[in-house]
């Protein structure tokens, strides 16, 4: 019996063990170890987060040659602008729920000694009242100690590390009381503090066990507490924008007053809102999928004047802010204001927790200090009409991401003309300047070509209100420019401008005169034809050797493959754009991936282009180029099929928007010919202008053909060529204007197409003034003697910056004439420490105010030599008179030798007219024989002409040109 009892004990004491057993085997099977190797190359996991103002990843990949273990290892270099750069890597983790043994272990090999590893927890049912989102704990494990070798890094959850790091939260959030129910781990951080310009990561072999997961209803109260609380909209990554988890390119417009649903088809995706409070209008942003940036407020003192961030606060941004995306500070800010920026952004910033958005400037000066301040930082250059062209435009946004590297650059983009020069033409009266839509597209790629992250529109009035000359034009490009940056957002918002090529295409080959046939064509008639002959392949073949730095592509890389976007920065093109078009354009793209497919895109069409291997990369081919192109390489045929449906859905609305772009620009042209054809000074108007107009119409009617048979591409292209004729015909009859002058600034009406006829009427008035020429007004322009000058109030203003010094003086060792000539100088103190990012003029010299009358029209000569060229402000050295103001200044950076100053301006009232010349940067200019005459017009004849007014023939063309080269140097 007892032996029975025993052997009765014994088997349910197995049956109790393997109870037992089987309860705890269910327990291990439950807890879970979460293993990554990174061995998959064809992409990376971890994530950077860093201050995109101090620092930039160089590169991530993942590394096959240096790994712990396994293929493969995940690779990052960063590089920081400042010493002490906070840098954190982070990876998502199984959600784990914090127990004691809990541990993380990870392979780390860097160059940075003091790297710590940690965990991210979450506190799921608790608000984080700084921030309005669920609470987080930060857990420290390790610290890196072995540079340069491979050292296992590891953090485990033990209730002491909890209890400081809540302990911490505590400290910080000023709460009493914590809810730490059912606390869990969701992510791994690396974090450390830069010691060099370049710091190193490599890591492998991460591991979390044992993971005991958290139930899914807690995960899902935490993240409907976070949503319920913070709205995380727009997110900086370096110098990159997610908003709502996408990349996004910004393209931006100021608000006047247009239809929301205009803006929007427009392609905009960022508006101005009139007042940071008016919830109304942030409202309807959002109902027709827009986005807000806004100026914040500022706190004021009774006496109206702006405190500073020691003074005053902002209450905090409240939830119905949450449709703007980004604070707008204000428009070409000066650089001395840098200290009121910095104050003003600790306010914003304060007032700002929940949302954190980032804070944009546009700035004149001191980039570098401003972008640690803001987040986004403008520059905009407004150079259309003027004498800086379009590849010194682009070379001066160049020269902004250089000042302040790794910075979210972004720009206006001029699509009026600047207020000086409105101003001067509502003085008279007369219509405003009409800005090509050829130079808003050129613009735009320049920017883009130039690194630049988002582009703003500026405007002053509405964009959707099209009775103005050339609005309806603005309106369409603009909507045609942002369809194509749409295609290639991605690029745009994650790549970066590796390098600039230059590349080639066929043009129009210059005429064949021999000299034999020069020679003897004596009649007229055909001595005329030489000439034409002559001065045409003069043209051309100046075009032909300026092309070869005019044509250049920039070469973009990003995650999707490689952007190209060629472009013909034609110089003259600020004025009036050219042709700017051939055929088999060739680029060789340096160290290009022979075996990637490549691609053109417009807007109604992708099509594949031929490549191959040449010596120093592979050469793309182009069989038409027209201004501007966009290419792609990639080897990625999913993008390329996605990239082919968004083309055909938008191919309809971009085929009709380039035909009614080309209709609208006809009929300008046809209006302008037709007026310089009734005044009868153009004889391209006359003899060339009929049949090139013919012809554009003829390409505008194949277009609509095309459109109506739903042929989009086809439409788009008869479009596009008829708009190239049109500039064919608008250049030849600005060079008809200008071949004369010395600069096409000399007349105040050559500076666009549009006031073609503004010109040819202040000719004709100079020509009736051949009786009525005033003296030299300006006695002393010849700077031969210093007591006159004083005598007669020239002014002189020296503003030199810390380390350097700058003069002006009478100079004899190098003059146009006479004993004397004026020299602006500025250099620095030392050489080892030269200033590379000047702001405004050094010196500058002012003539003594000079009489003038209403009507009169105003001439002034002189001569100018760069002796050393002028660095540090792209301004360089200018000179400007008071009537036009910086609106028709001349610039002058490269070293010259001495050449003719020309300026021809009409008096709208009477006033006193000065002259100003001002040294912007580092370098040595000098002036002589400054001469300011005053044309008084005789009162204008007319003659009847089958009952309509016109003015005689004898009194136009070349009479008032010649009167001017007749008029004494």
């Amino acid at each position: 019996m007892p032996r029975i009892l025993n052997k009765l004990f014994q088997s349910h004491l197995c049956l109790l063990v393997f109870l037992i057993t089987g309860l705890f085997s269910k327990a291990a099977l439950r807890a879970e170890t979460f293993h990554e190797s990174f061995d998959d190359t064809s992409q990376v996991s971890w994530q950077v987060r860093i201050d995109p103002n101090q620092a930039r990843k160089k590169w991530h990949v993942r590394n096959t040659s240096v790994m712990h273990a396994g293929a493969a290892c995940e690779h990052l270099q960063v590089t920081t602008g400042n010493l002490g750069s906070l840098i954190e890597l982070s990876h998502p983790l199984p959600s784990s729920r914090i127990i004691n043994e809990l541990t993380l272990s990870l392979w780390l090999k860097s160059n940075r000694r003091g790297t710590r590893v940690g965990l991210e927890a979450v506190l799921p049912h608790q608000i984080d009242p700084e921030t309005g989102a669920v609470a987080r704990i930060y857990l420290i494990g390790d610290t890196y100690t072995e540079e340069g070798k491979w050292q296992q890094m590891k953090c485990t959850t033990t209730e002491a590390l909890v209890n400081q790091s809540l302990g911490l939260l505590r400290g910080r959030t000023k709460l009493r009381q914590l809810d730490t129910r059912e606390m869990y781990v969701e992510r791994v951080l690396i974090v450390t503090r830069s010691s060099s310009d370049q710091v190193e990561f490599l890591l492998d072999d991460l591991k979390l066990t044992p993971i005991v997961r958290p139930n899914d209803s807690v995960i899902q109260t935490a993240v409907a507490m976070s949503k319920q609380n913070s709205q995380p909209i727009v997110e900086f990554l370096l110098d990159r924008i997610q908003l709502q988890g996408r990349p996004l390119f910004p393209r931006m417009s100021l608000y006047h007053g247009e239809s929301l649903e205009a803006l929007k088809q427009a392609g905009m995706n960022v508006i101005e809102a009139p007042q940071f409070d008016d919830y109304r209008f942030l409202t309807e942003l959002r109902s027709q999928g827009l986005w807000a940036m806004a100026t914040p407020p500022r706190p004021q003192a009774q006496d109206g004047s702006f405190l500073p961030s020691r003074d005053a606060t902002l209450i905090p941004f409240d939830e119905q802010t949450a449709p703007i995306v980004f604070w707008y500070l204000g428009t070409q800010i000066p650089g001395s204001e840098w200290n009121q920026i910095r104050s003003r952004v600790g306010q914003i910033q304060s007032a700002d927790q929940q949302f954190k958005r980032p804070i944009m400037a546009d700035v004149l000066g001191k980039e570098r200090q401003i972008a640690r301040e803001v987040s986004m930082i403008g520059s905009s250059p407004r150079i259309l009409n003027s004498d800086i062209n379009l590849l010194e435009y682009r070379n001066t946004l160049i020269e902004k991401t250089r000042l302040a590297p790794g910075r979210f650059l972004w720009t206006w983009i001029q699509t009026e003309p600047t207020f000086a020069n409105a101003r001067w033409r509502d003085s008279f009266h007369k219509t405003p300047i009409v800005i090509e839509p050829e130079q808003i597209r050129l613009q735009v790629y320049a920017t883009l070509s130039a690194g630049c992250r988002a582009v703003g529109y500026w405007t002053t009035d509405r964009l959707d209100d099209t009775s103005a000359p050339g609005a309806l034009e603005r309106k369409l490009v603009i909507e045609q420019l942002n369809r194509e940056i749409d295609l290639i957002e991605p690029w745009l918002a994650t790549g970066s401008v590796i390098s600039h090529v230059p590349f080639t295409l066929i043009q129009k080959q210059a005429p064949l005169i021999t000299q034999l046939g020069a020679d003897f064509k004596t009649s007229g008639s055909k001595r005329l034809m030489r000439d034409e002959q002559l001065a045409e392949r003069e043209m051309l073949l100046q075009q032909k050797k300026e092309a070869a730095t005019e044509m250049q592509a920039s070469i973009i890389h990003s995650e999707y493959g490689t952007l190209i976007l060629p472009v013909w920065y034609r110089d003259g093109a600020q004025f009036v754009p050219d042709q700017m078009a051939g055929n088999e354009a060739k680029i060789v793209i340096p160290g290009g991936n022979v075996s990637a497919s490549v691609w053109e895109l417009s807007s109604t069409r992708i099509k594949n282009l031929d490549r191959k291997r040449v010596n120093g990369g592979v050469e793309i081919s182009l069989p038409k180029f027209d201004m501007t192109s966009i290419i792609i390489m990639t080897s990625d045929q999913g993008l390329i099929e996605k990239l082919r449906n968004k083309i055909r859905e938008i191919s309809p609305q971009a085929a009709e928007t380039s035909l009614k772009l080309s209709r609208a620009k006809l009929e300008r042209c046809e209006k302008t010919n037709a007026e310089l054809l009734e005044m009868g000074v153009s004889k391209v108007a006359r003899m060339d202008g009929p049949a090139i107009l013919e012809r554009a119409r003829e390409r505008l009617s194949q277009a609509e053909v095309s459109l109506t048979s739903q042929d989009f591409h086809e439409a788009h292209t008869a479009a596009r060529d008829c708009r190239q004729l049109l500039r064919i015909l608008q250049r030849i009859q600005w060079r008809e204007a200008t071949r004369t002058l010395s600069s096409s600034m000399t007349s105040p009406y050559t500076i666009s197409y549009s006031t073609l006829p503004d010109h040819w009427r202040m000719i004709e008035q100079i020509g009736r003034s051949a009786k009525h020429i005033n003296p030299n007004l300006l006695r002393s322009g010849d700077f031969e003697d210093i007591d006159t000058m004083v005598v007669e109030d020239w002014k002189h203003v020296q503003n030199p910056i810390e380390g350097t010094q700058a003069i002006a003086e009478l100079y004899p060792r190098d003059r146009r004439s006479g004993e004397f000539s004026l020299r602006l100088l500025a250099a620095p103190l030392s050489r080892n420490d030269i200033p590379q990012n000047i702001e405004g003029p050094l010196v500058r010299v002012t003539t003594p105010p000079l009489a003038v009358r209403s009507g009169q029209i105003v001439h002034v000569t002189g001569w100018v030599k760069v002796s050393t060229a002028i660095t540090g402000n792209p301004l360089g050295a200018t000179f400007q008179d008071s009537i036009m103001g910086p609106g028709g200044a001349l610039h002058w950076n490269a070293q010259s030798d001495w050449q003719r100053i020309d300026l021809l301006r009409e008096v709208s009232q009477s006033e006193n007219f000065h002259l100003t010349m001002s040294l912007n940067g580092l370098g040595a200019i000098l002036f002589d024989d400054l001469r300011v005459m005053a044309y008084t017009p005789e009162p204008q004849q007319y003659q009847q002409t089958e009952g309509l007014e016109a003015l005689p023939l004898k009194s136009l063309g070349s009479s008032g040109v010649e009167l001017l080269n007749k008029v004494p140097e």
